[in-house]
């Protein structure tokens, strides 16, 4: 416990990166595609959205956003839309939020380079992502309230 306190204000830390979060939603079904991804670096799994830290320094956020869907879902979407971005700040990394609207399976996906594991998929509704958040299964967090929005945003189509 102590090597880590000391390590945090004494190691080099890069700085936190910006976070592309990506809700694939389906607009039949009126559905949102979590995964269930096993998390190396926490040594345990967890119910979430897909989502990324931006590595590459010339690629654009929506580009990015494709890029992880492609990577972690082995989907591409037609249409893409901007959800919400919010600042940096405080310390907190900035974060960018996209809509897939009804992606599809990819016939040639690309190999996803992370190290972490997605263990399952599930399409969920308004009312399972409530009881998933209300018991515990997936985090109240900026991330739970955004699909939330999306589900709102979608209510009168």
């Amino acid at each position: 416990m102590f090597l880590k306190r000391l390590c945090k204000k004494i190691c080099p830390q890069k700085p936190p990166r910006e976070v592309v979060l990506v809700f694939p939603y389906n607009s039949k079904k009126r559905e949102i595609l979590l995964i269930n991804e096993f998390i190396n670096h926490y040594d345990r799994s967890f119910w979430k959205f897909v989502s990324g830290g931006i590595d590459k320094k010339d690629t654009d956020h929506l580009t990015h956003a494709r890029e992880e869907l492609a990577e972690e879902l082995e989907m591409e979407a037609e249409n893409f839309y901007h959800l919400h971005s919010s600042e940096k700040v405080f310390g907190a990394r900035g974060l960018h939020a996209y809509v897939a609207e009804n992606p599809q399976k990819m016939k040639n996906p690309p190999v996803n380079p992370d190290t972490d594991i997605i263990t399952e998929t599930r399409w969920v509704g308004e009312k399972t992502l409530h009881e998933m958040i209300d018991n515990k299964k997936l985090l109240w967090n900026e991330s739970s309230l955004m699909a939330l929005q999306v589900f709102r945003l979608y209510k009168d189509k």
